[in-house]
């Protein structure tokens, strides 16, 4: 599985990305959101998990982008955050799951197997 990380911290894309690969998926690592959305227009995964604070543009912006493009609707998304209005943002977008910070790698893989199989 293909699963996008937008993340402005890059010890949390490294460490993300890392496992994602001893989990057998393929991870596509973006520190920047702009880039991201460019990037994920094109190159089709199959699950996104993305950080709501960066400093180049809001978490919650990022998510309705994706969720309002036909090419990108459909992607599940995980937002990721130490935000304590998590859950509430997540509804609010339309994600379909939620990571607190700090988080447990098996609270990861139970949402990624939850949400693609």
């Amino acid at each position: 599985m293909r699963v996008a990380i937008i993340d402005d911290e890059k010890g949390i894309l490294l460490a993300m990305g890392l496992y994602l690969e001893l989990e057998g998926h393929t991870p596509l690592t973006f520190s920047s959101p702009k880039k991201a959305l460019r990037a994920l227009r094109e190159d089709r995964v199959d699950l996104i998990i993305l950080d709501m604070r960066m400093p180049e543009m809001d978490g919650e912006e990022v998510a309705l982008h994706l969720k309002q493009d036909i090419r990108t609707k459909n992607i599940p998304l995980i937002l990721f955050s130490a935000h304590e209005s998590l859950p509430a943002m997540a509804a609010r977008v339309g994600a379909e799951g939620f990571l607190e910070k700090p988080f447990q790698f098996e609270k990861l893989k139970s949402l990624i197997y939850g949400l693609t199989s």
